[in-house]
C-alpha cells in the first residue's frame, strides 16, 4: 500500500458511516491515521482475525470522529460485535479478551512494518481509546552510488523458463492444497454445515467464558478464512445453531464414545457416536491452544481417517 492520497481523498476500507464526522475535522494528522489503520489491517498481523480488525477499525474510527470518550465495553460489544444492548459484560469478556488480542496484533505489526503514514497507533493498557504517536523519521544524509554498468541481458532469455517454472510450481501446490490431510478432513466433516461453534468451558457457576479458555480457542477463528465460515465462541451449556459444527474445548471432561488422536499433551475426540462434532480435551490450557492451533494449520496437520 502507497501511503499517499489526493486531497480530501478517504481509504476505502474505512466505514461510510463514519465518513461524514472525521471529514468534519479532516486535517493531515487525521488522514495519517486513517491510511495507518489502513495499512494495519493489511499487514499479516491482523489478517488472519476478523475479530481483531472490526475491534481496531471501530476503535480508530470513533476517536477520529471525536467519540472516544464514548469508547466503553458495551459500547464496542453491542455496535462492533453485534451484541445486545442489555448484555452481561460481567458475564461476557469478549471484548476485553479482543483488547488484550489486539494489543497483542499491534505489538507483532510494528515488530516487522514500519509506521508508514509517520504515525503509529497503539491501545494503552485501561482504556479502549487508541492512541496515536507521531513517528519522527531521522536525517539520513542521501547515499552517493557510483554509476552502474547497464544490466546483463541473461535474465531476459531466462524469464520465459522461469515464468513456466512458477506457474507449475503454482498448479502443483493448488493440487496439493486440496488433497491435503487438513482438506480432507473438514472438507467431510463440514459437508451440509454452514458454520463452526467453538463451545468452550465456562467458569463454575457462571456463563463467562475465561480469558484463558478464550485464548485457547483463538487459534481456531483461522478455520473462518479457510474454510469461508463464521466461527462463533460461545460458553458450554449455550444453544447454538443446528446447522454449525461444533468444536469443544474442555479441560474438564473427557466424553467416553469418540474415537481419540493424540495432539501432544491433548486429545483429539472426533467420530461416532456423534457426527458434526470434535473434542479437544487436555489438562491444561496451554496444551488445548497448542493442540488448537495444530488442528487449525497444513502445516503438520494429523492424519484423520
Amino acid at each position: 500500500m502507497q501511503p499517499t492520497l489526493t486531497r480530501g481523498g478517504k481509504p476505502s476500507q474505512l466505514r461510510p458511516g463514519v465518513q461524514p464526522a472525521i471529514a468534519a475535522s479532516a486535517d493531515d494528522a487525521t488522514l495519517a491515521v486513517q491510511l495507518e489503520l489502513v495499512s494495519i489491517l493489511d499487514g499479516p498481523a491482523f489478517r488472519g482475525s476478523s475479530r481483531s480488525r472490526a475491534f481496531l477499525r471501530f476503535v480508530v474510527e470513533e476517536s477520529l470522529a471525536g467519540r472516544q470518550d464514548l469508547l466503553k465495553e458495551r459500547t464496542i460489544g453491542v455496535a462492533a460485535f453485534g451484541k445486545p444492548s442489555s448484555y452481561d459484560t460481567g458475564a461476557d469478556s469478549m471484548v476485553r479478551v479482543r483488547a488484550n488480542e489486539v494489543r497483542k496484533r499491534l505489538a507483532a505489526h510494528y515488530d516487522s512494518v514500519a509506521p508508514k503514514a509517520g504515525i503509529r497507533i497503539e491501545l494503552p493498557l485501561g482504556t479502549y481509546a487508541p492512541r496515536f504517536t507521531p513517528i519522527v523519521a531521522p536525517e539520513s544524509t542521501p547515499e552517493v552510488r557510483p554509476p552502474q554498468p547497464p544490466p546483463m541481458l541473461w535474465w531476459q532469455l531466462a524469464a520465459p523458463t522461469l515464468i513456466s517454472i512458477f506457474l507449475i510450481l503454482v498448479a502443483i501446490r493448488g493440487g496439493v492444497d486440496s488433497n491435503d490431510a487438513f482438506s480432507r478432513f473438514w472438507d467431510k466433516e463440514m459437508a451440509g454445515r454452514t458454520s463452526i461453534a467453538v463451545v468452550v468451558d465456562s467458569e463454575p457457576g457462571t456463563a463467562a467464558i475465561s480469558p484463558a479458555m478464550a485464548d485457547a480457542a483463538m487459534p481456531i477463528e483461522r478455520l473462518a478464512d479457510s474454510l469461508q465460515v463464521p466461527v462463533h465462541l460461545i460458553a458450554a451449556g449455550t444453544r447454538q445453531s443446528p446447522g454449525a459444527y461444533t468444536i469443544r474445548i474442555s479441560t474438564v471432561e473427557r466424553p467416553a464414545g469418540h474415537r481419540a488422536l493424540r495432539l501432544g499433551n491433548a486429545t483429539l475426540l472426533y467420530g461416532e457416536p456423534r457426527e458434526h462434532e470434535v473434542w479437544l480435551w487436555a489438562h491444561t490450557v496451554d496444551a488445548l491452544r497448542t493442540a488448537a492451533r495444530t488442528l487449525t494449520s497444513r502445516s503438520g496437520f494429523p492424519l484423520i481417517e
